[in-house]
């Protein structure tokens, strides 16, 4: 029987500019899984680790940036490894910076800050369009819920 589980988290960066939202996207290093395609910080959870405890990891490993302000996004992602017949159900959670500074980490080659635009150009996968659309929709003034969905980061 087909198992459900979550074991990774998708954690997408942006900064404030006064042309708007610019995302983080990076690009695989070519040794990787999935070499070349455009993606956000993604790791996996560590036994006993909560998710959004590991997306701040990831973001510090990966990135070298430590957000402002940090939300769970008004999305979940989800995808079916068919070698393992299981089915991931991913938390995605956003993360603002001050910076646009990047210590891009071993697992990326390269990276941009792109409007939303173009950002759903250069990613491959359809989750991700939906998660930086549901993220640039909770940053949007009037969206109600994001007071709720936010994460502070002085809890432990």
């Amino acid at each position: 029987m087909t198992r459900i589980i979550t074991r990774v988290i998708d954690c997408w960066i942006f900064r404030r500019t006064p042309d708007g939202l610019r995302f983080l996207i990076m690009k695989r290093a070519p040794e990787r899984l999935y070499a070349g395609i455009y993606h956000c910080v993604h790791g996996k959870i560590l036994p006993g680790e909560m998710a959004w405890k590991t997306a701040l990891r990831e973001m510090s490993e990966e990135t070298g940036l430590k957000p402002v302000r940090f939300w769970v996004a008004d999305f979940t992602s989800s995808f079916y490894e068919a070698t393992e017949d299981r089915m991931n159900l991913v938390p995605v959670f956003a993360a603002e910076v001050e910076t646009e500074q990047v210590q891009i980490g071993s697992e990326h080659e390269s990276y941009s800050w792109l409007s939303l635009k173009d950002a759903l150009e250069k990613v491959s996968w359809e989750n991700h369009q939906k998660a930086l659309k549901a993220i640039s929709r909770m940053m949007q003034k009037g969206f109600e819920a994001k007071k709720w969905l936010e994460i502070q980061l002085n809890e432990s």
